[in-house]
């Protein structure tokens, strides 16, 4: 009798792993077509503008430009310091010894959130936790992205992602930052993205429009806490990733 009902265990075990590998990929597969992910790929990198503010403050303007799989990645802030990510490391320019810290978190968290629609597939995700949640006054469909150990930075953070039912659209996700203060202070203040504003740009839907929010499993996103804005979105052939004069290098902590 222990031999079967171990046997009946172990079956639900591997029942229960192949039914989060389907429910993972039906997910994410519906929002990586509706965003045009094979489209988004064939590109070679992509270039905006971007304003953004927290607090009702200025945080950073600036322009990105970054490949479309982010292995490449520059920031060339309005205050003349640049950031640049080139495969291996990141080296920066023009910005004091004390902040170099921000500087590592900007060059990875803005174009992450860029192309959050096409990351969600990326070695070292995990998947869990499927259903329904509410965001503002809609039941969404959603699941939790967690990560193996070793994966970039700040493998300890996670995201809810929150996708429209109806149009498949990636409405969102809340999340942690655990980046330089560990995922237990992280866990105490989790945050929203909410994406809106979607523009075409040959043929790739691109959210203009990003508001940061404090976030609740019970009822999703909450107060608006920032906001940033994307203009002047172009898809590029070619880009310069050629280190600034002067930059230093900009270890993780």
């Amino acid at each position: 009798m222990k031999k079967w009902l171990f046997i009946l265990g172990i079956s639900s075990l591997i029942s229960l792993g192949m039914n989060a590998q389907t429910n993972a990929g039906v997910f994410t597969s519906s929002i990586e077509e509706v965003h045009q992910k094979e489209a988004f790929f064939k590109k070679k990198g992509l270039t905006y503008d971007i304003d953004i503010e927290f607090g009702g403050k200025p945080y950073m303007s600036g322009k990105i430009t970054q490949t479309t799989g982010a292995d490449k990645i520059k920031i060339e802030k309005s205050d003349g310091a640049t950031i640049l990510y080139n495969g291996t490391t990141v080296v920066a320019s023009g910005i004091a010894k004390e902040k170099l810290g921000g500087a590592r978190f900007d060059i990875f968290t803005w174009p992450y959130f860029t192309g959050f629609p096409y990351k969600l597939n990326d070695p070292g995700t995990q998947w869990s936790e499927f259903g329904k949640k509410a965001w503002g006054n809609h039941q969404l469909n959603t699941a939790k992205l967690t990560f193996t150990s070793g994966t970039g930075d700040a493998p300890d953070d996670w995201y809810v992602v929150y996708q429209n039912p109806t149009t498949k659209i990636l409405e969102g996700a809340a999340y942690i930052v655990s980046f330089g203060k560990g995922k237990e202070a992280a866990e105490k203040e989790p945050h929203a993205v909410k994406y809106s504003n979607f523009i075409s740009v040959d043929g790739i839907p691109i959210p203009t429009k990003w508001t940061y929010h404090m976030w609740t499993p019970e009822k999703g996103y909450g107060q608006q806490i920032g906001e940033a804005r994307l203009s002047n979105v172009l898809f590029l052939d070619k880009a310069d990733f050629s280190k600034p004069q002067n930059a230093v290098e900009v270890v993780a902590p």
